[in-house]
């Protein structure tokens, strides 16, 4: 869903130079979904044009939903600790935000194409449940996809707080005819709940109807004892 105003002429020059300049370093399938819709203006739920967006400044505060995830960080969890962004995506545009509060955090994405952007450590690779995050206190992710269960279960595995933005693809396992978002969202609440038992708290929250977000954001924290 399209959430600004179509692109002024203007704007539409400085997406351009970005298309006739980057599009290439992209993988074949992103590139067709830069060509269709970069123009179309900033979305609700698509990563890749709404980090182009972002990082031309072509985006109002009042509905870049990466800076409300951040006061959603900044509200529930210490960010003076080590984070870890886990499906940082072509453009890390959420990790030069924070990195623009201090906070230190590392990226993993084996598609990020602008290294530049942030002065952190960079980890090229696909995230998986055996991923070593033993230096991280905090694991997070903005529409991490496929990687969001792995995030899960190795966050509680190794007693790590977490806090992910869900998108509405669906992960789930085979056995489910169901296949749709709400039931991939019951399904990792679950997994949760089940793996965290009394250890953690875990909750859904939702971004403020202004960004037109329809999907949770999965929190799960360690009960102090």
């Amino acid at each position: 869903m399209i959430i600004s105003k179509k692109p002024n002429f203007i704007k539409r020059i400085k997406l351009k130079k970005f298309k006739d300049k980057y599009i290439k370093l992209y993988p074949d399938y992103l590139q067709e979904e830069i060509e269709e819709k970069l123009f179309l203006g900033y979305t609700n739920n698509n990563d890749t044009i709404n980090q182009i967006y972002c990082f031309l400044n072509l985006v109002n505060d009042n509905i870049n939903a990466y800076k409300a995830f951040i006061t959603i960080l900044e509200d529930n969890f210490d960010l003076t600790k080590k984070v870890l962004e886990v499906g940082a995506g072509t453009i890390p545009i959420l990790a030069k935000y924070l990195i623009d509060k201090k906070v230190n955090v590392d990226i993993i994405d084996p598609i990020i194409i602008f290294d530049k952007l942030v002065d952190t450590n960079i980890i090229k690779e696909k995230f998986t449940e055996k991923t070593n995050i033993d230096k991280y206190n905090l694991i997070i992710g903005y529409n991490p996809c496929g990687a969001t269960e792995d995030m899960i279960k190795s966050a509680i595995k190794n007693k790590k707080d977490f806090c992910i933005a869900l998108c509405g693809c669906c992960f789930l396992p085979n056995e489910y005819k169901n296949r749709t978002p709400k039931v991939w969202h019951e399904y990792l609440f679950d997994l949760a709940k089940g793996l965290g038992k009394n250890n953690y708290e875990i909750k859904f929250i939702y971004f403020d109807s202004k960004y037109k977000i329809e999907y949770p954001i999965i929190i799960g924290k360690r009960i102090k004892k």
